[in-house]
């Protein structure tokens, strides 16, 4: 007799990458309790292992995979179909009816802020790893290239955050987490893991880290990731 073909997939799966950005879609897969797949990926030496590139030819996380076949992803993107597909409830849902600000703040707390903490990251990465002879040249371009442009531009992102969730809980309003909170963290935290910002500064903003790191399905997440340590240049060290 015939083996029986395999059964076709009926959840997401998230293709999860340890010390990512993949932790905050884990993180809304636990806020919203449905079924999922989950597949682990360490990071050797620091780096996506190239097993990411079987599912997507960009070899990045997170990833998430459809039942469908289709392929997800970008971290603001998956969330976002994670909340339209999945919340119906609309607990997790902006409850101001005001995307333009969503956007807005999407943008200055995930691509304003990214672009700078990668290029911090870069430049601290590269001292760190070059040979001991070069390295006080490329520590003084680093630190010339931090207080110019970069500590500034990161210090604005965060003084606009700080304003913009003003006494609010939540970025948007409401009673929970939406888009934007479980986006923002994963930037915010890029930065205040490696010591690049310290949040006692920014009242708002680590009460606001705090309750969401307090949250049980933040909890969830973490046990079921494989680890979540973003001060890669310790790492790298």
């Amino acid at each position: 007799m015939a083996a029986s073909p395999p059964s076709a997939p009926t959840k997401p799966t998230l293709i999860h990458l340890q010390n990512s950005s993949s932790q905050s879609a884990l993180w809304v897969l636990e806020e919203l309790e449905i079924d999922y797949d989950l597949r682990l990926f360490p990071r050797p030496q620091g780096r996506a292992p190239p097993e990411l590139k079987e599912t997507h030819p960009q070899g990045k996380s997170p990833q998430l995979l459809l039942p469908s076949g289709r392929v997800i992803t970008q971290l603001s993107a998956i969330v976002l179909y994670l909340i339209r597909t999945y919340d119906t409830s609309h607990t997790f849902s902006s409850p101001e009816n005001d995307p333009v600000r969503e956007e807005m703040l999407l943008g200055i707390g995930g691509t304003d802020l990214a672009s700078k903490l990668g290029s911090k990251l870069m430049l601290h990465g590269v001292a760190l790893l070059s040979p001991f002879f070069i390295r006080p040249l490329l520590n003084r371009v680093r630190k010339f290239l931090n207080e110019l442009v970069l500590d500034p531009d990161i210090a604005a992102c965060f003084d606009v955050l700080e304003s913009e969730l003003g006494a609010q809980e939540w970025f948007m309003g409401g009673t929970a987490p939406s888009r934007v909170d479980f986006v923002v963290h994963f930037f915010v935290g890029l930065a205040v893991q490696p010591g690049y910002v310290h949040l006692e500064k920014y009242k708002g903003l680590k009460a606001w880290m705090e309750r969401c790191e307090a949250r049980p399905a933040w909890k969830r997440a973490l046990e079921r990731g494989n680890g979540y340590d973003l001060d890669y240049p310790r790492q790298w060290a």
